[in-house]
């Protein structure tokens, strides 16, 4: 099963905070490895298209009221979804 993920407070289901769904709880994913290729991963894995914006890695205050959830994320592009990248779960 893919990893549960959710982009959260965008105008849409393909716009918003990215959020993944570790251990039964939603984190943001504040992680190293986190660009424009992991990016494009995910908006395949929700039936979006291509990324538009893939902002930088986030601090404590953009984290919000969401914990870290991922520490490391490496994707080569040829992922059909993001369990199938290098994914470490954990705090930065």
């Amino acid at each position: 099963a893919a990893v549960p993920a959710r982009l959260w407070g965008g105008r849409s289901h393909c716009a918003g905070r990215l959020e993944l769904l570790f251990a039964g709880t939603w984190g943001s994913v504040c992680a190293e490895g986190w660009d424009p290729v992991a990016a494009r991963v995910l908006c395949h894995q929700l039936g979006c298209g291509r990324p538009r914006l893939v902002p930088a890695p986030c601090g404590p205050v953009a984290t919000g009221a969401s914990p870290a959830v991922l520490r490391r994320v490496r994707c080569t592009g040829q992922e059909p979804t993001l369990e199938h990248c290098d994914l470490q779960p954990g705090h930065q």
